[in-house]
């Protein structure tokens, strides 16, 4: 992601301590952000179904703040990197 001058940000509904903890223990190279309130949550509309927590979604944002490509996988987590990295050059490349 730094190749592509793109900063990564997880957003959680967990608190910050519990964030601090699990970056720690994963040496994540990117920031958290907790979303205690579920603000994040209810304006990126990522709930699952029946209310049963909050899918995984990655969004590739622009310097204007306009969302470029949304992806979702509860399973494969590496696939969200992926799918974000050819976003990225997709961008890169003048395409939209």
């Amino acid at each position: 992601m730094a190749a592509a001058d793109a900063a990564v940000v997880g957003i959680s509904t967990d608190g910050s301590d519990a964030l601090c903890d699990f970056a720690q223990s994963l040496a994540l190279p990117y920031d958290l952000a907790s979303d205690r309130s579920g603000e994040v949550r209810r304006l990126y509309d990522v709930r699952r179904r029946f209310g049963l927590g909050t899918s995984r979604f990655t969004y590739v944002v622009d310097d204007a703040g306009v969302i470029r490509s949304v992806y979702h996988n509860e399973f494969v987590m590496k696939s969200h990197a992926r799918s974000a990295l050819e976003a990225l050059e997709t961008l890169r490349n003048g395409r939209v």
